[in-house]
């Protein structure tokens, strides 16, 4: 492992513990309130240890299959990424997911190969990441030569919020600023992508983002 592979491993189990020290924090302030008195526990208190306890399970479940070794199936891909939407958006502030025909994700999956759940799962997070305030994410696949992935964020409507520079640059290789614990899981789909042989686009819209990869069929 070189000094560029260590930095990378390092900076992804950095944005890994990010992510969950919030839920997991909560579920320690809870217990903590309950102390060694079971009387404390008020359905307030239950309720938070349960929530946030959940929202850990949910990531965790998401963030494995995505930056880890964890073996997913194509029939988890919806329930992952719809679990760490409903996890990460907040109370009142759901993003509607539109997916392709399960026919067409099938075939989609078997000309990608064995990366496809990954690289889904990646290129999701950059563009939910890259769109602040996103609303809706719309995912759309093409498969003939090659396999065809766009996903578009949208903002609500009449809403305009500029994607992030930073991500964007990170997910095309530009890191001439170096690498953050923000930006690596961005460079780290689009290294995912090219290392395929792949090519990933990132395109601004007038109320979001299009993040767009192609990627030759898989034999």
């Amino acid at each position: 492992m070189n000094d560029s592979d260590l930095e990378l491993a390092q900076l992804l189990c950095t944005r890994l513990c990010h992510d969950l020290a919030g839920p997991i924090g909560a579920v320690a302030a809870g217990v903590e309130l309950i102390g060694d008195d079971p009387s404390m526990a008020d359905a307030e208190t239950i309720g938070l240890i349960g929530d946030s306890s959940s929202a850990a399970s949910r990531k965790l479940k998401f963030l494995r299959a995505a930056l880890g070794l964890a073996q997913s199936t194509a029939g988890d891909l919806k329930g992952l990424v719809e679990d760490y939407i409903t996890t990460t958006a907040g109370p009142g502030a759901r993003i509607e997911v539109t997916w392709p025909a399960a026919p067409q994700l099938d075939k989609a999956a078997r000309a990608f190969g064995p990366m496809w759940i990954q690289s889904v799962l990646n290129v999701c997070l950059l563009t939910l990441e890259a769109q602040p305030g996103c609303r809706s994410l719309e995912i759309a696949v093409e498969t003939a030569t090659s396999v065809k992935l766009s996903l578009t964020a949208r903002t609500a409507a009449g809403r305009t919020v500029n994607p992030r520079e930073d991500l964007r640059n990170a997910a095309l290789g530009q890191t001439n600023g170096g690498l953050t614990a923000k930006t690596v899981q961005a460079y780290f789909a689009g290294k995912m992508i090219r290392g395929a042989g792949g090519t990933m686009t990132l395109s601004t819209l007038p109320d979001g983002l299009t993040v767009a990869v192609d990627v030759p069929a898989f034999s």
